[in-house]
């Protein structure tokens, strides 16, 4: 969706792409993914991706047959040479599922966990990475270190919820919520893909609060954009880039309507080539389908080693994007957990092993894109009628050209995008509709994630957010680095908030093209809870566009969801937004905010989310 033919669009529309319009998807019968194609780094171009094949034979025959669960050095582990020299050789490696001897013999009593042993060994070597490996998965481990247990700060006040004047900023080993145990580290594969990932604990209740996975969009942009903006545990403060010193603690400040108040929170940047995510070999990501087998292998991996938190559930949560990435993801797991319960009632068991299943309970989506053709001709209602709230910004003249590409582009597009998928001629149609619908807009040099605002920090690279050149700087600094055991930049290079040649990579594929809402409601089908909110001032992903597929969509619980008239609903008395309810299903807009709603509206996020995680209606 990014492709458009108007050339003073093109840095623009790369831009856009960044948080989810990207021109991308493609159907699984398409050439493009017959022939898995992945980019070559070396000469620009795409090659067959046989190498990476080749590697991961290598991987499990290096490995060999899984023995008894035990921990070592990896020195003489052959898997870890292949992977490269990243792992120094007195780094712990720990096999899962693990079960130390008196963990078996207390019947889950505390024990020497997996936690516990990557704790001693980040005290013991001043921060350096355990190394987690799976039986099931010989071809991926986890570099994962501890940051912090938060200890000191809970010392000091006698509770979690401390302020930013109560924190220790001279404390060199501080970082973003030090209040809370946090982790860090990446998620390595044999054909040489590294994702980066941190992890931060529940300020409440970390053994009863669930696990929240968090994604930014693009396809290409970090989640250093939630984490540092929107709504992680600590926010890059704006203009800290020009005065903060010291320890990487300065620079940041608490955010009081952070997500992890109620859930233990994992950001991650994906796919590979996506802010502290590298490549080593040149293979690329160019399809959600393909991102989606590293996330599941790296959620069976974390909830082997962080077993506690597996009765508190998962939530997938992101945006943009994410509309895209979420219902692919959400149905990953829930089909690999489906082939367990299968195999286990084959060979005479009532269920699978509890490590097999990633609990998956629900997903929410924030300003998604999920279904161009639906989603696509609503640009024109949105910036030339006052059905989205706001007045219309474009002149009646360009409106109307606009009006006549509208009829046609919602017609043609639910034909060959939705009905019959024809993946060029969806591809074609897309570029004419992004173009004629969006591209008008685009010119005006507006905010394209908020109608209000008119970007004066530029969309390129700061997305029109002064805050986003203050992230960057914050995350080049070596210190920082350093402590969250993220690759130098002499490694990797400087900190990319997007890179758009990962989402020139999926617009190759045409990856966003495909209609997601049908997984979505196969996910409502099998008793996967989903959340679908939306900023009201976004322009991009707007909540017409939106709208206009959840009500369309068709499941079971249809008839449920539509009994419940929508409503208003209100945050401390005001008003907050419309929502609706039912069949396992909530959709909510939220008043005043853009895109990146917990940025613009926190508290009113943060209600939802807690209402969300306690079953009510909003």
């Amino acid at each position: 969706m990014a492709r458009l033919p108007v050339s003073s669009l093109v840095s623009l529309a790369l831009s856009v792409a960044a948080l989810g319009i990207a021109n991308t998807g493609a159907s699984p019968s398409s050439p493009h993914h017959q022939l898995s194609f992945q980019p070559d780094a070396s000469s620009g171009v795409f090659t067959h991706a046989q190498h990476a094949d080749d590697l991961l034979k290598q991987a499990a025959s290096a490995v060999g047959q899984a023995g008894s669960a035990s921990s070592s050095t990896v020195q003489d582990d052959p898997f870890r040479q292949m992977m490269g020299s990243f792992a120094p050789s007195s780094s712990l490696r720990i096999e899962l599922p693990y079960e130390s001897v008196e963990a078996s013999s207390m019947a889950g009593a505390a024990a020497r966990s997996v936690e516990q042993m990557i704790i001693e060994h980040s005290n013991k070597t001043g921060g350096m990475h355990a190394i987690l490996t799976h039986r099931e998965f010989p071809e991926v481990s986890v570099r994962i270190k501890h940051i912090s247990s938060g200890t000191k700060a809970k010392a000091a006040t006698g509770q979690v919820h401390y302020s930013a004047a109560e924190q220790d900023r001279s404390d060199p080993d501080a970082f973003c919520d030090p209040g809370v145990s946090s982790w860090s580290g990446y998620i390595d594969t044999i054909d040489g893909k590294s994702l980066f990932f941190y992890f931060f604990e529940s300020r409440s209740n970390p053994d009863k609060d669930p696990v929240l996975f968090w994604t930014n969009g693009g396809p290409g942009c970090s989640s250093s954009l939630g984490l540092f903006q929107e709504l992680g545990p600590c926010r890059v403060e704006l203009g800290s880039s020009k005065h903060a010193t010291g320890p990487p603690i300065n620079g940041t400040e608490v955010n009081p309507y952070a997500w992890n108040t109620r859930a233990n929170t994992i950001f991650i940047d994906q796919p590979v080539g996506v802010g502290y995510s590298y490549t080593r070999y040149g293979v690329h990501v160019g399809d959600t389908e393909s991102a989606s087998h590293d996330v599941y292998k790296f959620l069976r991996i974390f909830f082997s080693a962080f077993d506690r938190f597996h009765d508190n559930g998962l939530i997938l949560s992101g945006e943009s994007y994410g509309g895209r990435y979420l219902p692919i993801f959400a149905s990953e797991v829930v089909d690999r957990n489906q082939a367990y319960e299968l195999q286990a009632q084959k060979h005479g068991k009532t269920k699978p092993s509890k490590e097999q299943i990633v609990p998956l309970k629900s997903v929410l989506i924030g300003n998604g894109l999920t279904d161009i053709s639906r989603q696509v001709p609503q640009y024109y209602d949105f910036t030339c009628t006052k059905k989205g709230g706001f007045k219309p910004y474009l002149s009646i003249e360009q409106c109307t050209r606009m009006k006549v590409y509208r009829d046609k582009c919602a017609k043609e597009l639910a034909v060959h995008c939705r009905e019959s998928y024809n993946a060029d001629k969806c591809a074609d149609l897309n570029m004419v509709c992004q173009s004629e619908l969006f591209g008008v807009y685009a010119q005006t040099g507006r905010n394209p994630y908020d109608i209000t605002d008119d970007c004066k920090a530029g969309l390129t690279p700061n997305l029109c957010y002064p805050v986003s050149a203050d992230i960057r700087n914050y995350l080049d600094r070596d210190d920082v680095r350093s402590l969250i055991g993220a690759a130098p930049k002499s490694q990797i290079g400087k900190f990319r908030s997007c890179n758009f040649e990962v989402g020139a990579s999926f617009e190759w594929h045409y990856d966003s093209l495909l209609d997601n809402s049908r997984n979505i409601a196969g996910l409502l089908e099998r008793d996967i809870d989903v959340l679908i909110y939306v900023g009201e001032k976004d322009v991009i992903c707007n909540w017409l566009g939106n709208k206009a597929w959840v009500m369309d969509l068709e499941w079971s619980g249809k008839d449920a969801f539509h009994a419940n008239k929508l409503r208003r609903w209100r945050v401390d008395g005001d008003d907050a937004g419309e929502t609706q309810h039912g069949g396992g299903l909530t959709w909510a807009t939220i008043k005043g905010a853009g895109h990146m709603a917990p940025y613009d509206k926190p508290a009113a996020s943060l209600a939802m989310l807690h209402r969300f995680l306690d079953g009510e209606t909003l």
